[in-house]
């Protein structure tokens, strides 16, 4: 059981780090330091969280 729980947390890690990557936003010597957790949440603010833009008012 536990080697199959190792092999999705790596396989969890290699989706975040490729998609990461792909942006060029971190290298891969940055993304090696970073935990599980914070590959998510860097993942998460990238691909899912477009700022919104305010309108300036025209009066």
């Amino acid at each position: 059981m536990s080697k199959m729980l190792q092999n999705a947390l790596e396989e969890q890690r290699k989706y975040y780090s490729q998609k990461l990557l792909a942006l060029g936003i971190y290298n891969k010597q940055v993304m090696n330091n970073m935990t599980l957790t914070e590959l998510k949440n860097e993942y998460n603010y990238f691909y899912h969280n477009v700022p919104k833009l305010k309108r300036k008012s025209t009066s």
